[in-house]
């Protein structure tokens, strides 16, 4: 651990250089964090697929030092060691006999924190989490993650209960990540960064909140590849943000096979993204607590002439790089004093049978949409495995029963989740966009489900206190995915019916 020592002593003292003032003033320090090690089994990606491992033990250190000059600003660095879990055994992940791995220590925010002087407007700037706002799951379907930007809040009017706000934010997730060669030329860092600009306006009066937000991102033609460096440190469906902004491609190859050469060569250099929602969470009702969420996007790319893919003998057609839908959703909880049953429900919409017109499913940015453990990101710990359907609700709608935080035992609490899904995808789309193979991960949705196809989930997760700041869960969920043979045509032979994990996960808090 000699080595993870030196960095992480070296990160400290960088921060510290920045956040102290060469004058003596004063500087409060406050050190949090959690420390995760979890045991788990499964058949889902990245575990149990062909020749992997289908049983893995792994850990995570995150810390967050907070360095507060006074109520006015203030700095925080937060630190992870195992950026994607460190796997016990892997030496590439410094968890090797000897532990002395040297590229596991990463920084997941660095940002500052300050009051503008004389006014109640509140401005961050660095790395920081940006998260639209969800009420129906507590986060949204369309953008939440770490991103480099800069983030400012104001009141705008406050009268006893009754308040309005305003928040926007400028984050660009993705720049100067790509390496494209064209006509034998190398261009590297050209057209390839992704902003977005996003403003909400939260109203909070008693027992109600109401939360209408827009985004708009500048799409650079080159940004859709994401990450080519440390992409096996992430998930495919987040290194890679085209997967939730572009049609479907067809032709069952992937991105950089059939599609980029030819993107490039259109002059489609900028594309523009704009989606707008509003959420809305009730509860003046109690023990009701009610949830409603509604959104739409916009994803325009430009356009691909002469595209033969979707029919290879067949004359080309005019490919629109277009993604236009919506969502809406409602969330329903009743509060008792043995545990809290629920139900949420949503649809999204789903493509036509028309491949060439674009998709008529929300674009989004895959972020973590955590409504059920294995089907979506829901688990407790959150480098399990992959997601089986998704981390979003575009192209499918759903219902999950459920009934959390039963606790018949002192310090021991259950959450059980059942789930129904179904495409709303057209299902001539497989055969109308040559659909040959299943669409990867980072090249198109997580699961493509169409009208005919379905799949339903269980689940149980129970967290028992240990002590104050030391918990275990246990959690077992079951994934049942059914694609139509008619539909898919020996396609979905590549894909598993059924899909397990079963894990065990510590996590002390400090």
């Amino acid at each position: 651990m000699r080595t993870i020592g030196k960095k992480l002593s070296g990160l400290l003292l960088c921060c510290m250089a920045v956040v102290i003032p060469t004058r003596g003033h004063a500087i409060d320090f406050k050190v949090k964090g959690a420390f995760e090690i979890g045991f788990e089994t499964s058949n889902v990606a990245p575990l149990g697929v062909g020749s992997n491992d289908s049983f893995q033990a792994l850990q995570r250190l995150r810390t967050q030092i907070d360095a507060v000059a006074s109520e006015n600003v203030s700095g925080s660095l937060i630190i992870t060691v195992g950026t994607g879990g460190q796997y016990w055994g892997s030496a590439k992940d410094g968890a090797a006999l000897g532990a002395d791995g040297n590229n596991v220590v990463g920084l997941r925010a660095a940002y500052i924190d300050w009051l503008v002087p004389k006014t109640d407007v509140k401005v961050r700037m660095g790395m920081q989490p940006m998260l639209l706002p969800g009420f129906v799951s507590d986060w949204s379907a369309v953008y939440g993650q770490f991103s480099a930007g800069v983030t400012v809040n104001a009141p705008v009017y406050k009268n006893d209960d009754f308040s309005v706000g305003a928040t926007a934010f400028w984050g660009r997730p993705y720049n100067d990540n790509s390496q494209n060669t064209q006509d034998g030329r190398l261009d590297k860092n050209y057209l390839d960064n992704l902003d977005i600009f996003a403003l909400v306006l939260p109203v909070k009066a008693d027992g109600i909140k109401i939360s209408p937000w827009g985004m708009y991102a500048l799409i650079g033609e080159n940004s859709l590849r994401g990450i080519n460096d440390y992409a096996g440190q992430r998930e495919p469906a987040i290194y890679a943000p085209r997967g939730g902004l572009m049609p479907v491609l067809g032709s069952g190859m992937n991105y950089f096979q059939t599609f980029e050469k030819n993107y490039r060569n259109a002059n489609n250099t900028w594309g523009n993204g704009w989606w707008g929602g509003i959420t809305v969470n009730l509860s003046q009702w109690e023990p009701w607590d009610i949830a409603l969420d509604a959104t739409y996007g916009y994803v325009d790319m430009g356009e691909l002439q002469n595209y033969n893919l979707f029919d290879p003998k067949g004359a080309g057609k005019t490919f629109q790089l277009r993604r236009e839908g919506w969502y809406a959703a409602m969330r329903a909880d009743y509060k008792l004093d043995w545990g809290t049953p629920g139900i949420l429900a949503w649809y999204g919409s789903g493509d036509d049978d028309n491949p060439y017109n674009g998709s008529e499913r929300l674009p989004v940015f895959n972020s973590p949409w955590p409504v059920t453990p294995l089907g979506f990101g829901g688990g407790f710990f959150d480098l399990d495995t992959w997601k089986v359907l998704g981390h979003n609700p575009s192209g499918l709608t759903g219902f999950v029963a459920s009934v959390k935080d039963v606790s018949i035992i002192d310090d021991l609490k259950h959450t059980l989740k059942f789930a129904y899904f179904w495409g709303t995808n057209s299902a001539d789309m497989p055969k109308n966009a040559n659909m040959t193979s299943y669409p990867t991960r980072a090249d198109g949705p997580m699961a493509y489900l169409t009208t005919t196809d379905h799949a339903w989930e269980a689940s149980l997760s129970s967290t028992y206190k240990i002590y104050e700041n030391l918990h275990v869960n246990l959690e077992g969920a079951y994934v049942n995915l059914y694609l139509d043979p008619d539909t898919w045509h020996g396609v979905e032979d590549s894909q598993y019916e059924d899909n397990w994990r079963v894990s065990v996960s510590f996590r002390y808090t400090f």
